[in-house]
């Protein structure tokens, strides 16, 4: 091969990489970056929100796939219903109630990032593999409208969604 094409060959492999880079991380694109910084001001623009009664209003993407509502008093989670595919609404008992309500969300963040950075093999894919951590705090609330986790290259993938935080009326606390 001359060096003209071996160049040219190089050139054209690296664009393609780059496009498939360009791509695999698309959904990702948006938000910022998880750091242990970035979580750490969202999570005090929560505190300092001080919403204590709410009702949130969420779902999960990736290998797994769940759509909850919950009930939040007085910082407690107080109900978790699953929303089934057909619209029914199903009451759910957990021991790890608390995961599912807005600190809950931020205690996943915490983790999938502590996964991340400290384990050779990150969600159980080869050294080396690249993974994307991406959330969007809510501008005035603090609390995470979204977070999307990409391990490119692989299906563990998983996005978790807001899809509405409601503070609770006077009356329902």
């Amino acid at each position: 091969m001359t060096a003209l094409a071996t160049r040219l060959r190089t050139c054209w492999c690296t664009r393609l990489v780059l496009a498939a880079l360009l791509v695999a991380t698309a959904g990702c694109g948006r938000g910022q970056e998880v750091t242990p910084e970035s979580i750490k001001a969202a999570r005090q623009l929560w505190n300092r929100a001080g919403i204590r009664d709410y009702d949130l209003d969420w779902s999960v993407s990736g290998r797994n796939n769940a759509h909850y509502l919950v009930t939040v008093r007085d910082g407690d989670v107080r109900k978790i219903e699953s929303i089934q595919p057909d619209g029914k609404r199903v009451a759910l008992r957990s021991n790890e109630a608390a995961m599912f309500g807005v600190d809950g969300l931020f205690k996943t963040i915490d983790a999938e990032l502590a996964i991340c950075s400290k384990a050779e093999r990150p969600f159980d894919q080869p050294r080396g593999t690249k993974v994307v951590m991406r959330f969007k705090p809510d501008a005035k609330l603090g609390y995470p409208r979204w977070y999307h986790r990409d391990v490119l290259g692989t299906p563990a993938s998983m996005a978790i969604d807001v899809n509405a935080l409601t503070p609770a009326p006077a009356d329902d606390r």
